[in-house]
């Protein structure tokens, strides 16, 4: 596995995001990552010392993951790979769950793993016992989810499916690898689970938006990613009004929200 990361820091995208290229003989590379031509002339020139690149694999359609990709099938001529609903054209990969991807004497085994977004898969590597996590599983922060691409249930969905694989290394899209994977996804159910019963205590005071709870649960992070958490509170909110926990009052960002 090689990691070559792009130049694109911020608050949601941490150092950058991770390109990885994987493969025996050939190469598959994982999130091209942001149309930024020295990253992409990286990107190339690293896989291409494996040998030919066989498939160019976006985990998701975020731009900070997808961007470039068009770019770097055009430097490679390698095909490009994207769950089977973000297929826009013809000449593209239709990946669906549970599809193997050769990469030489290499394998991946895509699996849907919605949440982040609906079209989001991780990628399993089952010899070398390694998980490509995209934005599903990130290294030292958790991921948005941002109604209606993003949905909560699915999220928790996915992450207990990946917890009970048989891996030592998750490879996330941005942050460094992560060595323990069942704990850290267990950290992040935890932490999702914590954050539902902390939603449902704020509105035992009264109704409220979910941008109106941001300031009371997300009091130590920067305001910088509020208008984030704004919408991963809406996802717990909508996630408990679909469970009968909670009663939905109007729709979009100013839907109100009580306790049922």
């Amino acid at each position: 596995m090689i990691l070559v990361r792009a130049n694109n820091p911020g608050p949601l995208t941490g150092s950058g995001t991770n390109t990885w290229i994987f493969g025996r003989e050939e190469a598959v590379v994982i999130d091209p990552g942001p149309l930024m031509e020295d990253h992409l002339s990286e990107v190339a020139t690293r896989a291409t010392e494996i040998g030919r690149v066989a498939a160019v694999i976006c985990t998701h359609h975020h731009p900070d993951h997808r961007e470039g990709a068009d770019r770097l099938c055009q430097m490679t001529g390698a095909p490009l790979g994207l769950f089977q609903t973000a297929v826009d054209r013809s000449g593209q990969l239709a990946i669906c769950d549970g599809d193997r991807i050769l990469a030489g004497s290499a394998e991946l085994v895509a699996l849907h793993t919605p949440g982040h977004a609906r079209d989001h898969i991780c990628l399993l590597a089952e010899r070398e016992r390694v998980l490509f996590t995209g934005d599903h599983v990130l290294s030292g922060t958790t991921s948005v989810i941002w109604p209606p691409d993003g949905d909560m249930a699915d999220y928790m969905r996915s992450l207990e499916r990946i917890q009970k694989l048989a891996v030592d290394r998750l490879l996330p899209g941005h942050g460094e690898p992560i060595t323990d994977p069942r704990a850290a996804v267990g950290t992040l159910i935890a932490h999702r689970r914590e954050r539902e019963s902390q939603v449902l205590d704020a509105l035992g005071r009264g109704p409220a938006r979910p941008k109106e709870l941001v300031p009371l649960l997300y009091a130590s992070y920067p305001r910088v990613v509020w208008a984030a958490a704004a919408q991963t509170t809406l996802a717990h909110c909508l996630k408990l009004a679909a469970e009968g926990r909670l009663r939905q009052l109007g729709a979009g960002d100013e839907a109100v929200f009580e306790l049922a």
